[in-house]
């Protein structure tokens, strides 16, 4: 679960609502991982199908989130208030921390269909490498509605620590994130508008709640 956190950095996007739903495929490499993820969005919420066995769904207006385990049918809510207690303890530790900046390495790579500029960032241990699509279609609908799936959940905390996608000048169609030496690829597939049901964000029936451990959150 940690490793999917790792280098995304949004804040809550209050136009959202204006944006048709959106539907999103990813692959993930590395890092204990190789699948292919689906996105959903719609409106303030989200659901991630991680992988077969697990799907996580989101409420960027109360930040909860919710994680389903399938085979088990059971699922575990994190609270509003324990995601902001652990937000909260990560701005201390980082407090003074500068940014990262977005730096254009000069090279070009063409990914699947696009013809995608290579940009940079790091702060501290981690870095991060974007191949960007500056001609996706409608890619600042798209980057807006990212950006509210990813501040609805703990990947919010990376705020301030990377640039934040919203900001981004194209559709990153490949982004390469290196913590203390461990590698996560994520290569979109597709990214459209197009209508989700609302009950995607519903958990289903028959799912029993499992309780949730005392989160201590504290960075290394």
């Amino acid at each position: 679960m940690k490793t999917f956190f790792l280098g995304v950095a949004a804040s809550l996007a209050v136009t959202v609502c204006l944006h048709a739903d959106l539907v999103v495929v990813q692959k993930v490499e590395g890092g204990g991982q190789n699948s292919t993820q689906t996105i959903k969005i719609k409106g303030n919420k989200a659901r991630a199908d991680l992988s077969p066995s697990a799907s996580t769904i989101t409420n960027g207006a109360t930040g909860e989130m919710i994680t389903l385990m399938h085979s088990g049918r059971t699922y575990l809510k994190v609270t509003a208030e324990q995601t902001k207690k652990m937000m909260e303890e990560l701005q201390k530790f980082r407090a003074g921390t500068e940014p990262a900046k977005l730096q254009d390495s000069g090279k070009k790579e063409k990914i699947d269909a696009y013809d995608c500029e290579i940009f940079t960032a790091g702060a501290g241990a981690l870095t991060a490498t974007y191949w960007i699509a500056k001609d996706f279609p409608n890619y600042q609908s798209v980057l807006t509605q990212l950006d509210q799936f990813q501040a609805g959940t703990i990947s919010a905390m990376g705020k301030g620590l990377m640039p934040e996608i919203k900001d981004m000048p194209g559709m990153p169609m490949k982004t390469e994130i290196v913590l203390n030496g461990k590698k996560v690829t994520t290569t979109i597939i597709s990214a459209k508008e197009e209508n989700v049901d609302p009950k995607s964000f519903d958990i289903p029936a028959g799912y029993k709640e499992i309780s949730s451990p005392e989160l201590n959150f504290q960075p290394k």
